[in-house]
């Protein structure tokens, strides 16, 4: 295995906002909608071998966490739902409206499970501590997919959802009222990258250190 390569992906990574009026939506060419459709359904299955402690068993699903994906031809949907039928001023219309593809990943806690239930102190102990490990594993999978992505030449821009994590738009694009947003992802494919667009970097990358590394002698 080259660690090279694998270590130059992780820190040439970065955030990066695109942002564009829903007017100025492109739409992606069909030759090249295809190509990388196939490149980011590979890179969400890769992704999904993310290590995971327990089990979910939702629908009969040991991960606990989900993809769901909006192609080209349904993000300028959901950019002109935001704005038009939810008057969303913030940014994620734009985002929306400037990606060639979006993918939500969702994570599924258990702990809310036994709030209608008559659990003990200790049962929730445990499956809060649970769901952490889900939540953990749900993140590992979103790390996996920005790497894959970064090195098939794609920009991304990892946002904790905004308005996509509300109920509206949950039942919208119908995804279930027991899963969390954890990563709303924006791709952006090489082939449509526009320079006119408005980029914002990531807060951030300029902060990193390595400060925070301990090794412990005992």
């Amino acid at each position: 295995m080259d660690y090279k390569t694998i270590e130059n992906v992780i820190r040439t990574r970065k955030t990066e906002k695109v942002l564009c009026d829903v007017e100025a939506f492109r739409p992606v060419p069909a030759d090249i909608a295809e190509r990388n459709r196939e490149i980011v359904l590979q890179a969400i299955k890769t992704s999904g071998w993310a290590p995971f402690h327990y089990p979910r068993k939702v629908e009969g699903i040991a991960e606990p966490w989900r993809a769901h994906i909006l192609w080209h031809e349904d993000v300028k949907k959901a950019a002109a739902y935001l704005r038009d039928e939810l008057n969303v001023t913030t940014k994620e219309p734009r985002l929306t409206a400037a990606c060639s593809a979006l993918v939500l990943v969702t994570w599924l806690p258990e702990f809310y499970d036994l709030e209608t239930q008559n659990a003990s102190k200790l049962a929730r102990e445990d499956q809060l501590a649970r769901d952490e490990e889900h939540l953990a594993a749900a993140s590992a999978m979103v790390q996996n997919l920005l790497l894959i992505l970064t090195a098939h030449d794609m920009g991304t821009y990892w946002s904790s959802g905004g308005k996509y994590r509300k109920s509206e738009m949950f039942r919208y694009l119908g995804i279930p009222n027991e899963e969390r947003l954890l990563a709303a992802v924006f791709i952006e494919y090489p082939e449509m990258r526009d320079d006119s667009r408005e980029r914002k970097a990531g807060s951030q990358r300029n902060h990193r250190c390595e400060e925070w590394i301990r090794e412990v002698t005992i």
